[in-house]
């Protein structure tokens, strides 16, 4: 069962965010400052949604039933959507800081000699 999963992880496609000028220390604390600043966009972004009540409405496991007056089409309000929002404001952050993201190739693992 572990197999398949470690083997999905070497193949994922890793990636990390690069500037020229920039050493990993500046590029690490960069990071940080984005990830703060979407955070808190994402979260004010979500609270301004005012979430429906009870649970029922908007949980994001439905996608509604024609002419029920419980589930009837509501669209799950935008709190659902705050990981997402999230990267796409960190990754604006980063981007307007002059900084590309880019792919980086895993270094293969070697077994241990016997």
């Amino acid at each position: 069962m572990l197999l398949p999963l470690c083997l999905a992880a070497c193949v994922t496609a890793q990636t990390e965010w690069v500037r020229s000028d920039t050493t990993m220390a500046q590029r690490d604390k960069d990071e940080k400052e984005c990830g703060q600043i979407a955070a808190r966009q994402a979260l004010d972004e979500s609270s301004s949604s005012h979430p429906l009540y009870p649970p029922w409405t908007g949980t994001g496991f439905n996608q509604g039933f024609p002419g029920s007056p419980f589930f009837g089409g509501n669209e799950s309000p935008s709190y659902f959507a705050r990981g997402p929002r999230q990267y796409e404001l960190t990754d604006y952050c980063m981007r307007q800081r002059g900084y590309t993201l880019q792919s980086i190739t895993p270094k293969p693992i070697t077994p241990a000699p016997k």
